[in-house]
């Protein structure tokens, strides 16, 4: 079953948390998770703007 664009922006920020956890934020993976987590966040955000202007639930 594929996760929703939410549920994908949820793990991977849990994912990003368990990693930042004890390391530097400039840390070379917390920076790659939280470059992925922007990507979802910002499709995320434009297909909730897409669905507000056809009139459907945002």
């Amino acid at each position: 079953m594929k996760l929703t664009v939410y549920e994908q922006i949820e793990e991977l920020r849990l994912q990003m948390q368990r990693i930042a956890s004890g390391k530097d934020l400039t840390d070379t993976r917390v920076i790659g998770v939280s470059e992925k987590l922007d990507v979802l966040i910002n499709e995320f955000y434009a297909t909730r703007k897409i669905k507000g202007r056809r009139g459907g639930p945002v």
